[in-house]
């Protein structure tokens, strides 16, 4: 019988790195290293107690040897850093790129044979320079073109929409007397925004590129989407599962000092850009998001995942 293949998780104990972990032990074909900053969290330690072969300490900000140790021996990775980290963003904006491309390094140099990357658009190159402050997309992308420069076998690049777990927190959902409104920097009801329950549907995509193999997705960019969701169905699904009346309320620029929390450039220039050029951008193989739902069929819709979290019933 042939050795189960060896998978890293990073981000293991969160949201994308979480959801793959699940996946990949549900099918029980594969060995799972997960990767975390502190191996006896709880989080890290439950990890363990569900079946996960490997717990191995990496923080992506430290030196390469310890990236190295974390890569070696392994077939595949999959790979998410995490610019919302306080000791990135608001300190060191750049240092999600510098990770990513250690990690990069990293990869070529114990010859994994196939990395997945959790990448966004070039929202700089995308606008020619209109929005040059979402670093949490342009770097991630930066990364992905420095992978594929590298010569290594197999890359496959995943880029994650906007989250349904953002909603009333990126996206604050404000409490008034009977009724509930739903705050979004300059976005209109008819506007769409692809999205996705990254707990629930980012693993299972994962898994199945990783069961169809690399000689299918070698190069290739998959959106994981489930949905162009307008923001008028969010709050008429809101509606519908709370029974409280749900509203959207479309923050101007001016509006938007009154929100500390989506007042800077960052998440001001990344509104714009959904508004401009949708979330994906320009690229015709992120925008066709169907392919989320052939490799997932059970992908959840915003209404699906409203039930289980905002229901009162």
């Amino acid at each position: 019988m042939s050795q189960k293949p060896l998978v890293v998780v990073s981000g293991a104990t969160g949201a994308q790195g979480g959801s793959v972990v699940n996946s990949l032990l549900a099918t029980g074909n594969y060995k799972i290293r997960a990767l975390t900053r502190n191996p006896n969290s709880d989080k890290a330690k439950a990890l363990k107690a569900k079946g996960v072969d490997e717990i191995v300490k990496c923080d992506f900000s430290s030196n390469k040897e310890e990236i190295i140790n974390a890569l070696n021996g392994a077939d595949i990775a999959w790979i998410v850093t995490n610019f919302w980290d306080p000791t990135i963003v608001g300190a060191k904006p750049d240092e999600e790129e510098r990770q990513g491309k250690l990690i990069a390094d990293a990869a070529k140099e114990v010859g994994l044979n196939w990395l997945i990357y959790s990448s966004l658009p070039d929202t700089i190159i995308e606008s020619d320079g209109k929005y040059p402050d979402i670093i949490h997309f342009h770097g991630k992308n930066r990364v992905e073109r420095y992978i594929r420069s590298l010569g290594i076998p197999n890359t496959t690049f995943v880029y994650l929409s906007y989250y349904y777990q953002n909603i009333g927190v990126f996206s604050p959902i404000i409490e008034k007397d009977n009724e509930a409104v739903l705050v979004f920097p300059y976005i209109t009801e008819n506007d769409t925004i692809p999205m996705i329950d990254v707990d629930n549907d980012t693993g299972p995509i994962v898994a199945k590129i990783i069961e169809e193999g690399p000689a299918k997705w070698n190069g290739k960019k998959v959106p994981v989407a489930a949905d162009n969701v307008s923001l008028k169905y969010v709050v008429d699904v809101l509606t519908k599962v709370t029974g409280k009346t749900h509203k959207l309320r479309t923050l101007t620029d001016d509006d938007v000092k009154e929100f500390p929390g989506i007042d800077n450039d960052e998440l001001k220039q990344m509104h714009k850009w959904f508004l401009e050029y949708g979330l994906f951008g320009k690229d015709e193989e992120v925008k066709d998001i169907s392919i989320a739902k052939k490799l997932h069929p059970k992908i959840r819709s915003f209404e699906q995942y409203a039930l289980e979290k905002f229901s009162k019933a």
